[in-house]
């Protein structure tokens, strides 16, 4: 068993140490570090050997060993979800290769070109994980020419690229790719590695599906990859990640009773999980629970996941991931130019010799002539650095900016449900004589609903705003409209039970629209927000769509007073407002509508009444 196979190393690495025996010692640490990472229960022994291995990485000089240290450095903390060290380590493991290689250092050109292969692959799947799938694509191709003649490593990149062409909407590319990783695994990879590499695609699949709240979609993936587990895959930590995913959708079928013994059994390997995969798995059992009427339990595994998910810092990860990657470009930009200015050193050095040896004035106008041209093309080479560094700078402003965008949208989207929160606590507080038990009763419910309405919907902002952190991309794909504006009912429901509101809703729940599910999420949210701030008490909100020849058309239609499309235009373009947050909800929706493609439009149809519509195209 695994405690044995650890025993047996650890007594390997004491002689080697008695020993003095460094290389015996490396090989044990790299692979004692491989197995607490697989193995729950380990964790502390995972971090002690982790710090071994920087130890060792810190007092050598030999590149391979290097190489070595910060590749399994970069699994180490793949492993806990420290995406800012991974990346790191894995820069500088790809680094060190190159530059081994052209120095010719090393015999077994094979071997050393499949582990820079697998190198670049480990880079394109920690891009993978922050949803950045171009990027992480462009490193995936890197690394294919160096993979063919290792054939796990060519089932990882089948794996990675049909995922990412699902998660980019293209069906037919991410088909291709996985039916060329089933070929290879039956005809030639028939083992516990090959059928472990189609579970995860199966299961990523399902993951995908189901954070768009499409089921139908998601369950033929856990079906097929039922049929696998405990028969062709038999790893705890694979088959714990199948019980999460088939919790998490019987969880989204509101099934929480089927769902329960599944997360269940995901949570006892939770040691053996990346920090983030065993947070979501704590979330989905508060969740399970909370749907169950368990209040307690909710609770407590809530207490569990807030400060694993607190610990998770996703916006100081995805720009020190940009920082890391820019001085890694740097330094390989440097050794280009240092080479360079070796070459033309060298050519410099020929000159003389033949000016030297025939004294001919011919020849001498012939090499002037060259080192014009190798100096006017170094010239080009420096221009294009520049241009390159103005075009990071211009990236940095962006990003800068998108950054203040995203905290305008997470402060602006929770203000209103937080405050309606905190005053009802209040009510119940200081004023408890007021309320019968059964009111007292009814209004605790309310505050648990909407609290937990509110807790998920944060979740949604924050892992929103992570992929969000460079730049504003939508995500265009077919999604249902019905939960998106049943989301935003749920985080206004006290501000609306507040003022009595009543909502009338004709949308099939059916009906799918192509856009981006966050950024129209954030547009409904403002202008139902709105909606419920103009409605008078005992007021009346009418929620539908209607078919017309140039799109789908979604309105919200409130009494309250009359909005006009003229008093919306010159809130959007008025530089006054544009200085403080009066209109800030207009214009964040505003912006993000012509990010994909929408149109708002405010009518009153009579008096004293507005009515918004969103097409949608």
């Amino acid at each position: 068993g695994v405690d044995s196979a650890i025993g047996y190393y650890e007594r390997s690495l004491l002689h080697g140490r008695l020993a003095r025996n460094s290389k015996r010692i490396t090989v044990v640490l790299f692979d004692l570090l491989y197995i607490y990472i697989n193995t729950a229960g380990y964790t502390s022994q995972r971090d002690n050997m982790a710090s071994t291995i920087k130890n060792v990485l810190d007092t050598t000089s030999n590149s391979k060993l290097k190489i070595k240290c910060y590749e399994n450095l970069g699994n180490y903390y793949s492993a806990i979800g420290w995406y800012e060290q991974e990346l790191n380590y894995r820069l500088q493991a790809v680094e060190l290769s190159k530059a081994a290689m052209l120095r010719g250092e090393y015999k077994d050109t094979d071997a050393d070109s499949t582990n820079l292969g697998v190198a670049y692959f480990n880079i394109g799947d920690l891009y993978e994980k922050i949803r950045n799938n171009t990027k992480a694509q462009e490193y995936y191709l890197l690394a294919k020419p160096l993979l063919w003649n290792y054939d796990a490593g060519l089932c990882e990149f089948y794996k990675g690229m049909s995922f990412t062409y699902t998660k980019l909407g293209k069906t037919a590319e991410a088909k291709s790719y996985a039916d060329s990783l089933r070929n290879i695994v039956t005809q030639r990879m028939d083992n516990s590695v090959g059928w472990g590499t189609m579970l995860y695609l199966s299961l990523s699949n399902a993951d995908f599906y189901l954070d768009q709240q499409n089921t139908s979609a998601a369950m033929p993936y856990l079906t097929e990859a039922e049929k696998w587990v405990g028969s062709k895959v038999t790893n705890e930590i694979e088959i714990g990640t199948f019980h999460y995913t088939m919790g998490k959708a019987l969880v989204t079928q509101k099934n929480y009773k089927e769902a329960l013994p599944y997360l269940k059994k995901a949570e006892i390997v939770g040691p053996g999980f990346s920090v983030s995969v065993f947070s979501n798995v704590l979330r989905m059992l508060a969740v399970c629970h909370q749907g169950l009427g368990q209040w307690q339990e909710a609770g407590a595994y809530y207490s569990k996941y807030l400060p694993l998910r607190d610990s998770l810092d996703a916006n100081t990860a995805q720009q020190s991931m940009a920082n890391a990657e820019a001085r890694f470009q740097n330094k390989e930009k440097q050794q280009q130019i240092e080479i360079q200015h070796t070459q033309l050193s060298f050519a410099r050095k020929q000159n003389l010799w033949l000016i030297a040896g025939l004294g001919l004035l011919g020849l001498l106008a012939i090499v002037l002539i060259a080192f014009y041209r190798n100096k006017k093309k170094t010239a080009d080479i420096l221009n294009e650095k520049n241009v390159t560094l103005a075009n990071l700078n211009t990236a940095l402003e962006e990003a800068n900016h998108t950054k203040s965008k995203l905290f305008s949208i997470i402060s602006h989207d929770l203000r209103s449900p937080i405050s309606q929160v905190y005053q009802f606590l209040k009510l119940q507080q200081l004023n408890p004589q007021s309320l019968d038990e059964q009111q007292r009763n009814e209004l605790s419910n309310k505050i648990q609903s909407a609290t937990g309405s509110l807790l998920e919907t944060m979740e949604d902002l924050l892992l929103w705003s992570k992929t969000q952190m460079n730049e504003f991309k939508t995500d265009i794909h077919t999604t249902a409209l019905f939960p998106i504006v049943e989301a935003c009912q749920k985080l206004l429901q006290l501000n609306s039970e507040a003022k009595n509101i009543r909502y009338t809703r004709t949308i099939p729940e059916n009906i799918m629209v192509k856009t981006d599910p966050y950024y129209l999420q954030t547009i409904l949210r403002n202008l139902l927000q709105n909606a419920v701030k103009a409605s008078p008490e005992n007021g009346e909100i009418q929620l539908g769509t209607e078919q017309r020849p140039e799109g789908l058309i979604f309105y919200i239609q409130n009494h309250g007073g009359s909005f006009t499309q003229e008093q919306y235009k010159q809130i959007i373009s008025s530089e006054e407002h544009a200085k403080s947050l009066n209109g800030l909800g207009l214009r964040l929706a505003d912006e993000l509508s012509q990010k994909i493609g929408a149109t708002i439009t405010f009518r009153s149809p009579e008096t004293g009444v507005t009515r918004v519509e969103i097409m949608l195209p």
